[in-house]
């Protein structure tokens, strides 16, 4: 019989139950062929034409025979002793996984007391040498004071930081919304910093039950318009990208897109870690941000940006905002002092933000005529 799936052709009109009749009544496949005369009398279904369909098949049931016979006789380098499981070179592995930058796995066995001092110092320069020459940024820890975080409700207070604004050379934005999907997602609010530590949030679709009274989103997107498609106005952020896709949907087309501190980090260190923004400011800042768990929950019973009191809400947009300047400060003037990185950064990733933003909201058209 044969078998579809390792392409063994066996012999047609075989299957289990006929061969099972085979090989009980007569024996395996060489007894078969010395006693074809004797198969029509075993009484299967198809028995009296089985020892035909043998005769015009025997190059296939040789062949079948042949790929499904398991060879003994082959000359391994292996013994099997060779495979018995040993205790690892634990040198040779923290020296791997240092130069790999297997850095959980490193952990484990250094965590362990295990290796020589020699292993562990070279993993420590493999890890060194096969990582950016720029990875040992100097870092210290920030003290970021939540409290001075302004949260605008009014007019008057958001034409003043619209004027701070213009006056800026770099700013920082993020947007608050309340879906990750930037296809679907509604604008909950606005936040920006101008400098370390004055930063602010502008809400605009909390609907929270006793929400306060907030500022018209159509009104504040036609007063930012003009400064955020500002081809001259620099802006910073964390993944501008989606921030970039969002705004597209109310109008939109944000320009002056300058600075991205998700894209700085993994142009001047890609294996250094993630890139999100709560991770980078634990690695560069030293400062634990408010997680959206702390201020949403957890699991099913999670809430979106616009069920979230302005009390908690405020000071997680603001500090995101002040987070990402912050960063990029230490990150582009690390970045800036290699020309390869900073080319990198500036002709290549920063330009593609806008790009892939559009592309990923329209699509590709492909010509499958030329492509055909």
């Amino acid at each position: 019989m044969g078998d579809k799936v390792d392409n063994i052709p066996g012999v047609p009109g075989v299957g289990d139950k006929t061969a099972t009749a085979l090989l009980q009544g007569i024996g395996g496949l060489t007894k078969l062929y010395e006693n074809l005369d004797d198969i029509a009398a075993l009484g299967f279904r198809g028995s009296k034409t089985m020892a035909k369909k043998l005769v015009d098949n025997k190059d296939n049931a040789m062949l079948s025979y042949e790929l499904a016979t398991i060879k003994l006789d082959v000359e391994l380098e292996e013994t099997p002793e060779s495979l018995l499981k040993a205790e690892p070179n634990k040198d040779e592995l923290i020296k791997l996984y240092g130069q790999l930058t297997f850095k959980s796995w490193l952990n484990e066995l250094l965590e362990g007391g295990s290796g020589t001092v020699e292993a562990v110092e070279l993993a420590g320069s493999a890890q060194a040498s096969s990582s950016s020459s720029h990875a040992e940024m100097e870092t210290s820890a920030v003290t970021i004071d939540r409290s001075q975080y302004e949260t605008i409700l009014d007019e008057a207070s958001f034409n003043a930081w619209l004027e701070k604004l213009k006056a800026a050379e770099l700013f920082a934005f993020d947007t608050e919304t309340d879906s990750l999907d930037y296809m679907v997602a509604n604008l909950v609010g606005l936040s920006f910093a101008i400098d370390e530590g004055i930063a602010a949030y502008v809400p605009v679709a909390h609907d929270y039950l006793d929400a306060p009274e907030q500022l018209d989103r159509d009104w504040v997107l036609e007063q930012l318009k003009p400064i955020l498609e500002d081809d001259a106005q620099a802006k910073v952020g964390q993944n501008l990208k989606y921030d970039a896709s969002v705004l597209a949907r109310y109008g939109i087309e944000m320009k002056g897109i300058k600075y991205d501190t998700m894209l700085a980090s993994y142009v001047y260190n890609s294996v250094g870690g993630k890139h999100d923004m709560d991770s980078l400011a634990l690695r560069f800042l030293q400062h634990s941000c408010i997680s959206f768990e702390q201020i949403a929950g957890k699991g099913k019973n999670q809430l979106t940006f616009n069920q979230i009191e302005l009390e908690q809400a405020s000071p997680y947009a603001a500090e995101d905002a002040d987070v990402t300047l912050r960063l990029h400060n230490r990150l582009f003037a690390n970045i800036e002092q290699d020309e390869k990185l900073k080319s990198v950064y500036e002709e290549i990733e920063m330009p593609l933000v806008p790009v892939l933003s559009r592309i990923e909201r329209t699509g590709v058209l492909i010509d499958d005529m030329k492509l055909s």
